[in-house]
């Protein structure tokens, strides 16, 4: 979904600054304390307070009075911009409101997730990552919107197989029989291990809910109707972190007995003690995991082909390898680089880490829609729905109108929803819209459900206002954050950005200000062996192209830069070199590394044109400070840092 600028930049001048209006909060018999006024109108010490404490981390330590007193500067200048920009109409200005309608929109489902089915959904997925599951499963495909007669169809093949596998049938025949197909394969199968997080939630549940041996009764995802028969359990060993030597054996004429033999050569090289690196950069065919010595990190099942993790989760002890195998990606070499058995809390860690990437957390609608139809007790007037739809079935055509059917079956309510009621005639309206994108109107039993969520979805901003008070406060936080963003781009960042004659003053009367300091522009040059680098120097000082170098050289690492600092490390190496001079050899992020300075740019002073973003930047300040005193004298603000001092 596009977002536009002001909903990204908006989020940290929100925090920096506070954006609540906040009600002062007092006791029915204390007069509030009064540190300042805009405009006549007071601001109370508990509103200073108030935002203080929402926004200590970015300032001091709530407790600190001296902190609070440098809060206070800080906190009257936001109000007196509050104040501008409601008189300047921002909080009414219709691109602001959709902007925080977007927000609501982007931020109800979120809201939902996090307090209500982020912790639940952890706490599972931590309980089931102690334990690996092998299944396997039939799948009937089936869109969301078949017809009964194919649910029932998919169900009753689904209770069939279940019946004979009862019986003593083989569970992979009966899921290469039954399953669908998709490409001449089968859409069932043998899925291998797999932990928490791998499958789609209604598959993981129907998986870890069902006892070793047996097999679950029929139940749908977003694939279609499934039946899972479990064949093992067991614990979750500890994480494996590989490495691997590479040969293909798709897309190559040579046959995979000579694909083997040559593994079988690395692997003999490798038993006479030559070292790892030197083996996977002289034979490994994996580009990118060569560059780093063949490493493909922390595998653990569920991330590759079943085959593949059983073969290299055998190797119990770092540093032993496997010999030449056969995968479907082609022949392996691996290598155990290290076990690590991580803690409870590093595993929830990790969990809450992979959780936020899964798409029950990511896109879980679905939790938020059934979560939210209970709390507004969402419910169908079954009575009124059976009638209508009944009605529906017979009378639906193109062109069909309210009209054409009886009004008092119209007004009946079909569905309720936080305290409102939706009639037959509001569900015909939604209906007639949903059916005017197929070319053969057909109303079948899920859009009832459809129409549900849709109403849910509608109303879900009200709803979370309603139950989550801090929900508003966030809302009224964001659109006077959103003004008060308005007002300093309009007034300050976009008006020092167009006063191009100030811009000059300052840069005139400044021109020290705006230099470049002495530049190296230089190329640095990885690879595992000095030979490689050896190579890349002797073509490069014979005068060919870096970009042929690029493209020659897939083992070396190369990255072109400019810096000022040669007192930082690895850049001291470019120390008393001329144009066209290599470093010595250096050893950097575990490769031989060598610095090639290309070209040393002295210092000069800059051009109005190359300065122009630092002199922005450099303005923007200077009017800050200039239009700020000169909103105070018009707005009348005053502030008193004393009453900070007696009211302690």
């Amino acid at each position: 979904m596009h977002r536009s600028p002001g909903l990204i930049a908006v989020a940290t001048f929100i925090f920096l600054y506070g954006c609540a209006l906040f009600e002062p909060s007092k006791q029915p018999s204390e007069q509030p304390v009064i540190i300042g006024k805009i405009a006549d109108e007071p601001v109370t010490l508990a509103e200073l307070k108030n935002q203080f404490h929402k926004s200590s981390s970015l300032t001091a330590d709530s407790g600190d009075d001296q902190a609070l007193s440098d809060f206070l500067p800080l906190y009257m200048d936001y109000r007196l911009k509050l104040a501008i920009a409601r008189d300047a109409g921002y909080m009414d200005d219709p691109a602001i409101l959709s902007e925080l309608s977007e927000y609501e929109r982007q931020s109800a489902y979120p809201f939902w997730i996090e307090r209500h089915i982020r912790d639940k959904l952890l706490d599972e997925i931590v309980e089931r990552a102690g334990e690996h599951i092998h299944a396997q499963h039939i799948l009937i495909e089936l869109p969301e919107e078949a017809p009964p007669g194919d649910t029932l169809y998919a169900w009753n093949r689904l209770m069939e197989a279940r019946v004979r596998f009862t019986e003593g049938e083989d569970f992979m025949k009966l899921s290469n029989e039954i399953s669908s197909q998709r490409r001449g394969q089968s859409m069932g199968g043998d899925l291998g291990y797999f932990t928490a997080g791998w499958a789609v939630k209604p598959f993981e549940d129907a998986a870890y809910n069902t006892p070793v041996g047996e097999v679950s009764m029929p139940f749908r995802t977003q694939f279609g109707y499934h039946i899972v028969h479990v064949r093992d359990r067991r614990p979750t060993g500890p994480n494996k972190r590989f490495s691997h030597i590479f040969f293909l054996t798709r897309g190559t004429s040579q046959p995979v007995d000579s694909i083997l033999v040559t593994a079988q050569k690395a692997y003999r090289e490798l038993q006479e003690g030559k070292e790892w690196f030197s083996v996977v950069e002289a034979y490994s065919q994996d580009e990118q995991s060569r560059l780093s010595g063949g490493g493909i990190g922390w595998i653990r099942y569920g991330m590759y082909d079943p085959a593949f993790t059983d073969s290299i989760m055998q190797i119990e002890k770092p540093g032993q390898f496997t010999r030449p195998f056969e995968s479907v990606y082609g022949v392996h070499i691996v290598k155990l680089d290290s076990i690590y058995q991580p803690s409870h809390e590093e595993i929830r860690e990790e969990m809450s880490a992979r959780l936020a990437q899964l798409p029950r957390m990511r896109d879980n609608e679905r939790a938020v829609l059934d979560h939210a139809a209970r709390t507004g007790k969402a419910r169908f007037h079954r009575e009124n729905l059976a009638r209508f739809e009944e009605v529906l079935r017979e009378e639906l055509q193109p062109g069909l109108r309210a009209a054409d059917l009886p009004e008092e079956l119209l007004t009946k309510p079909v569905f309720s929803f936080h305290g409102q009621q939706y009639r037959a005639a509001d569900y015909l309206e939604w209906l007639l819209e949903q059916l005017e994108q197929e070319e053969e109107p057909l109303y079948h039993h899920a859009m009832s459900g459809r129409y549900r969520d849709a109403v849910i979805d509608s109303e879900l901003i009200s709803l979370t206002r309603s139950r989550f008070p801090e929900f508003s406060e966030l809302s009224r936080d964001y659109l006077t954050g959103l003004s008060v963003f308005r007002v300093n781009e309009d007034s300050i960042w976009t008006y020092a950005q167009q006063d191009t004659a100030r811009l000059r003053e300052i840069f005139e009367n400044n021109t020290n200000d705006y230099r470049f300091d002495t530049r190296y522009r230089y190329i640095r040059f990885s690879a595992r062996a000095d030979s490689t680098l050896d190579q890349v120097r002797e073509r490069i000082e014979s005068g060919e192209l870096i970009d042929s170098i690029r493209q020659d050289f897939s083992n070396v690492v190369m990255r072109r830069d400019i810096i000022t600092n040669l007192n930082e490390e690895p850049y001291s190496n470019l120390k008393d070199l001329e144009a066209g001079q290599f470093s010595p050899y250096f050893e950097y992020r575990r490769r031989q590394t060598t610095l090639l300075l290309e070209e040393i740019l002295e210092a000069r002073p800059m051009t109005f044109e190359e300065a122009f973003n630092k002199l922005v930047t450099d303005y923007q300040m200077i009017r800050e400070k200039e239009w700020i005193e000169a909103m105070r004298k018009k707005y009348r603000v005053e502030i008193y840092p004393e009453v900070l001092v007696t009211a302690h």
